[in-house]
């Protein structure tokens, strides 16, 4: 665990907690992806009586209250007491607690679902904090990994390296046309992980989860229709080369 950038992330998002729904959940695209996610969660979770679910680095707690749709309770965990704040006053039916991903307060066997929505690439500890989620997490519980950014995605060899290279262009243009927001500085989220999708799979297997469903997936387009297309069709022929990582896994 890099402890050093584990504390530049818990500093970064107690200084913008304030402006963390607006930049992070708020978005058009955001809203398509979330909504695109939880449909595939709940497909994966099917018939499973759901009790108890951890979120492991909940931030503010919009995927935390969604999951009161399949879990009787949510738990949720993150390093930002300022973002916790902001949960707490949202969602007070949420069981929410400061604590880091590797040291997590419950006891072993605990929960039936454990899911890291786009958050595990802040960590800076891959193989401790999957072998404490499967501490906690009950045998033959749910572990779901989702939107961990793909270190392939810009590589020349991929295609969707153009169209990302397009989509910037198009922005730069729109951005001459309209008055552009801009992040301060100061306020620029601090360098974060990205992963190989072969590798991120192995590390899952080897913490001790059977991987059921491992893809990735494009978002440049935000449209609901595209990701559903590019899931059934495109990421089957690009394996591995869209830019976000998905995990849907039992532990043995």
């Amino acid at each position: 665990m890099n402890k050093q950038k584990t504390q530049e992330q818990k500093e970064y998002y107690n200084k913008t907690a304030k402006e963390y729904d607006k930049w992070h959940i708020e978005t058009k695209s955001a809203k398509i992806i979330d909504a695109w996610n939880f449909a595939n969660l709940k497909k994966f979770v099917a018939n499973n009586k759901i009790h108890k679910t951890l979120d492991l680095g909940c931030g503010t707690g919009r995927l935390s209250n969604s999951l009161l749709q399949i879990s009787d309770q949510v738990y949720g965990v993150d390093v930002s007491t300022e973002v916790l704040k902001i949960a707490k006053k949202k969602y007070p039916k949420l069981k929410l607690s400061q604590a880091e991903v590797t040291d997590l307060p419950y006891q072993d066997n605990y929960f039936d679902l454990i899911i890291i929505n786009g958050s595990l690439h802040h960590f800076f500890a891959v193989e401790e904090t999957l072998k404490e989620a499967y501490r906690v997490l009950k045998s033959g519980g749910l572990f779901v990994l989702l939107g961990e950014p793909n270190k392939n995605y810009l590589k020349f060899y991929n295609p969707f390296f153009y169209l990302w290279a397009l989509s910037r262009i198009f922005i730069k243009i729109a951005d001459l046309f309209k008055a552009k927001q801009n992040i301060p500085d100061e306020l620029m989220e601090p360098e974060a992980e990205s992963y190989s999708p072969s590798r991120l799979k192995q590390q899952i297997t080897q913490a001790g989860f059977e991987v059921k469903s491992f893809y990735t997936y494009d978002y440049f387009h935000r449209f609901a229709n595209i990701l559903s297309f590019e899931h059934k069709i495109i990421a089957k022929i690009f394996k591995h080369l869209g830019a976000a990582i998905q995990s849907f896994a039992i532990k043995k």
